[in-house]
């Protein structure tokens, strides 16, 4: 079994032996049947009795740690699970450093900021001495060049008209 590194327990819970592990890992919560613990003798698996998600990380109560004592034990140790559990999402493409070509403008200027409002990817660029900051919605992007590091866009009419503008 491949096993990773999910997070650590970062400290007990209530009076029955809880903790809190803190994830820096997504993984299928309801799958998770036992977590893989660093002990003396070498890696031991610690059986899930509940296990459910808080604002201060996960709450997991374990077989055979019924005692607020026994849990204080695994505080900052390491939390493995089986790697088939881990929800692997795609990796974020970087625009970082990419040429925004535009339909009806040309060659906008390179990506100097990208951020993700939760609806959509925006990247900025520096245009006409004006920031100009353009939603990456696949309506808009015509084409991209890998290797040259292009973006071809087709930007809404007056997208880009209006950061052009002085008010």
């Amino acid at each position: 079994m491949d096993l990773e590194v999910i997070g650590y327990f970062s400290k007990t819970h209530g009076v029955k032996g809880q903790l809190i592990i803190k994830a820096d890992k997504d993984f299928f919560i309801d799958d998770v049947k036992a977590v893989f613990i660093e002990t003396p003798t070498g890696i031991a698996p610690y059986f899930v009795k509940t296990f459910s998600e808080s604002n201060n990380g996960f709450i997991i109560e374990l077989e055979d740690i019924d005692a607020v004592e026994k849990a204080k034990k695994l505080i900052g140790k390491q939390v493995r699970i089986n790697a088939d559990l881990i929800n692997e999402t795609e990796a974020e493409f970087d625009w970082m450093g990419y040429e925004v070509i535009d339909k009806h403008y040309g060659s906008l200027g390179t990506v100097f900021s990208v951020s993700d409002n939760g609806q959509q990817v925006l990247v900025t660029i520096k245009f006409k001495e004006k920031e100009v900051i353009l939603p990456l919605a696949d309506d808009f992007i015509e084409k991209i060049d890998e290797n040259e590091k292009k973006l071809f866009f087709n930007a809404p009419e007056g997208l880009i008209d209006v950061y052009l503008t002085d008010i």
